[in-house]
């Protein structure tokens, strides 16, 4: 078994954590991008958006725009359009510690 790094986020990075390992979207871009409860005004300071999978980085985004999701099942709810950090040194990384034990999917660091 091996050991994971944790994530140290850069100073100036505002980071958003979504867990995306229960949901079944096309991939993870469609999976880290919508239907999530946040404050809009705060998710878009965000420079990062990373998917979490049992605890881990599996992909980076760069949101470039944060609204109000269109799709009546999910109303109030928030999606990001954005870019793939295929590149990102966060990816692989453990935030395990940023969650504790708590049951929200959505993690803010830095932010």
């Amino acid at each position: 078994m091996s050991v994971v790094d944790e994530l140290i986020p850069n100073a100036n990075d505002r980071i958003i954590c979504v867990k995306v390992g229960k949901i079944a979207r096309e991939n993870f871009y469609e999976m880290a991008r919508k239907y999530w409860t946040v404050r809009l005004n705060r998710a878009k300071e965000a420079t990062h958006v990373l998917a979490i999978v049992n605890g881990c980085v599996e992909a980076v985004f760069i949101p470039q725009e944060w609204v109000f999701t269109d799709n009546p099942q999910y109303k109030g709810r928030c999606e990001f359009i954005g870019e793939e950090d295929t590149h990102s040194e966060y990816i692989g990384k453990s935030v395990a510690s940023y969650y504790g034990k708590s049951q929200n999917p959505v993690k803010y660091i830095n932010l």
